[in-house]
């Protein structure tokens, strides 16, 4: 056990995260002190905020009617041994497809939590490209996860789902929707026309998906490692904020 060697992949929790832009209002995170120190001898706190805030695992009843709370993922699925994939040389707006999932480096394999570093998590200050030009998935490249059975997935992104995968984009993110057009001649509508397919792929069949990895993770990327990543127990909760710990030196 003193050989064991852990590292946070998780981001910080705190005022002025970066947080979905959907059109508007949306729910900000908010750190009441309702007990101080100084009058009180002790610190006491109350947190507002949505369970999808800074790094989070997604349950399968966040875009299923039917799917299952957060208290029902299994536990044995928020730990196993992973692997944590290089794609920091995935630009703006690239789409992770099944040609660098099966070339991605540890190999991986049936069973396996897959963690991708694409980068992106050392732009969590810059909030607009944060939010709007990470690489993600799509529906290829879920299902490729699918097919090769992995046990949960994790991305330093704002979603599971490239930022383009949401459809209608006019409607839902109408500025990113006019700066693809602009800069593409394209519109992602016809060229990105499902709605998250990943996340419907991946938890649709209980596999977890967690979104805003980042913390530590440069220093185990390429490196076959434990996933720790336990939520909290929400009865049919759509998600939750956890705390992704990679340990090395553990053999399952």
């Amino acid at each position: 056990m003193t050989d064991l060697r852990f590292h946070n992949l998780s981001q910080p929790i705190e005022m002025g995260i970066p947080i979905w832009p959907w059109v508007g209002q949306m729910q900000d995170l908010v750190i009441e002190r309702m007990l101080y120190h100084e009058r009180d001898g002790k610190q006491s706190a109350v947190f507002h905020c949505k369970m999808h805030t800074s790094t989070h695992m997604d349950a399968p009843f966040h875009v299923i009617g039917d799917g299952k709370g957060i208290d029902e993922v299994a536990l044995s699925s928020c730990f196993g041994t992973g692997v944590i994939v290089d794609m920091r040389h995935l630009e703006k707006w690239d789409i992770i497809g099944p040609d660098d999932l099966e070339k991605a480096s540890p190999k991986i394999e049936k069973g396996d939590w897959v963690m991708v570093n694409t980068g992106w998590h050392h732009r969590w200050d810059d909030h607009y490209a944060y939010i709007n030009y990470y690489p993600g998935l799509y529906k290829e490249g879920a299902e490729w996860l699918l097919e090769k059975g992995i046990k949960g997935f994790g991305i330093t992104g704002g979603a599971l789902d490239s930022p383009l995968a949401h459809a209608p984009l006019s409607k839902i993110m109408p500025w990113l929707d006019e700066e693809y057009k602009r800069e593409t001649g394209e519109d992602p509508q016809e060229k990105w026309p499902i709605y998250e397919p990943a996340h419907k792929i991946l938890l649709g069949n209980d596999i977890p998906g967690i979104e805003n990895v980042g913390g530590d993770i440069d220093e185990v990327t390429g490196k076959r490692v434990t996933i720790a990543a336990f939520p909290l127990n929400w009865i049919k909760g759509d998600g939750s904020m956890i705390r992704v710990v990679a340990i090395e030196g553990l053999n399952l």
